[in-house]
């Protein structure tokens, strides 16, 4: 569950880069106000520990295709029209490991996405939205002998948000719903259904700036009657300052109260009752930013123990040259103490590099190199393919359009 809307430093710590058809250069007119963009890309690179293992790794060449269509009524630049505006995505990822042992191979898999959002809005001052985002991943397990680990994951969203008198007061009222699914027998204990409310009231206290209270209450509950997890109803409340305090600098800040209301077993207590964020991020000049991080919550963890207390610090950077070049460096670290799990701590590291050169109008080539490393500290009972480093470097090539 989560009350974040929208990208943000967070979201590109984890680095989240893809070709995406949405706002492409040109797209095809398929009405009066309807455009289509398309975008194929594929890569081919190597995968140093498919498996995720501590000791001798798989390693294996792979390679990725993933062709993408996006269907809107906005404009070419990504502008929505007001009124009533809709956007409709779509991709599948085939992926196949081209060197290797034969479990390695079995690898293989499709992973599709789609998505859409329905708004209608009113001059900036009324807006309700509609969303709905589903993905099925199939990643390898952590043991070669294993069966691929198959997860379906949907996040719908209705959203109401109003700001009167020319925006400086909002008030945003939305309900999540996530869904997720495993295929994958002896995971789908974790199967389980989430709903969320979420109250955000902000003043505009600078022309860019604002105040504001935000409260989210959920509900997680497993579906099967054998499930490992445990129900909950998760509480936040915070309040903080968000937005440009000049020209080149942001900042997001917030902190609050936050408990996970646990049904049984352990429960949020002393520090983990307490959300912290803290963001700042600095537009160097119009074709690069760069940004720091924190965050201090507890996420829910229905596979070891009931949930952990994470304190991530994560940063980013982009930068754009010549108009055809494009660079991005992320990296993040997180802390996990595990509660209900025998004082299980985890250290998790995801870094990397992206460069992508185009060109022409429509065609790219670029680098990609991702790092993930696992740690596990003080474990009662030490699970089997925790500790782990992997290594994923690719060169890729697209067209978007």
């Amino acid at each position: 569950m989560t009350s974040a809307s929208g990208p943000s430093l967070e979201t590109m710590s984890y680095g989240l880069q893809g070709i995406s058809p949405r706002n492409g250069p040109v797209g095809a007119k398929l009405g009066e106000s309807t455009l289509l963009h398309a975008a194929l890309g594929a890569d081919i690179g190597y995968d140093s520990n498919v498996f995720y293992e501590h000791y001798s790794p798989h390693g294996a060449a792979v390679a990725h295709v993933t062709p993408a269509l996006d269907i809107s009524n906005g404009e070419r630049d990504g502008t929505a029209p007001d009124g009533v505006f809709y956007d409709l995505g779509a991709s599948l990822t085939y992926r196949e490991y081209l060197s290797g042992s034969d479990e390695v191979r079995k690898m293989r898999a499709f992973n599709p996405g789609l998505g859409g959002l329905l708004r209608l809005s009113s001059k900036q001052t009324l807006s309700l939205s509609l969303s709905d985002n589903f993905n099925r991943s199939q990643d390898p397990p952590y043991s070669p002998t294993a069966a691929i680990i198959t997860h379906d994951r949907n996040i719908a969203s209705l959203e109401l948000k109003v700001a009167p008198g020319g925006g400086r007061i909002q008030v945003l009222l939305r309900f999540n719903n996530v869904l997720d699914l495993y295929e994958t027998t002896g995971y789908e204990q974790a199967d389980n259904m989430g709903n969320e409310g979420v109250l955000d009231l902000s003043w505009r206290w600078l022309p860019r700036t604002a105040l504001f209270v935000q409260v989210a209450q959920g509900a997680v509950t497993y579906l099967k009657s054998d499930s490992t997890g445990v129900a909950s109803y998760p509480l936040r409340a915070t309040a903080g300052l968000r937005g440009l305090l000049t020209e080149k600098l942001g900042l997001n800040l917030a902190a609050g109260y936050a408990n996970g209301f646990y049904a049984s077993g352990a429960n949020t207590s002393d520090f983990g009752n307490v959300v912290l964020v803290g963001e700042l991020l600095y537009n160097m000049s119009l074709t690069s930013k760069a940004g720091l991080g924190y965050r201090h919550d507890f996420v829910n963890s229905p596979f070891v123990g009931q949930f952990y207390n994470m304190d991530a610090v994560y940063a980013a950077l982009h930068e754009y040259i010549g108009g055809r070049v494009a660079t991005a460096a992320y990296a993040r670290f997180e802390n996990r103490a595990y509660q209900g799990a025998g004082g299980r701590t985890d250290q998790v590291v995801i870094g990397g590099l992206t460069a992508d050169y185009v060109i022409q109008r429509f065609f790219y080539i670029g680098l990609g190199y991702t790092l993930t490393l696992a740690r596990t500290n003080n474990t009662a009972t030490p699970t089997p393919g925790v500790d782990y480093t992997k290594h994923l470097i690719v060169a890729r090539l697209g067209v978007v359009y």
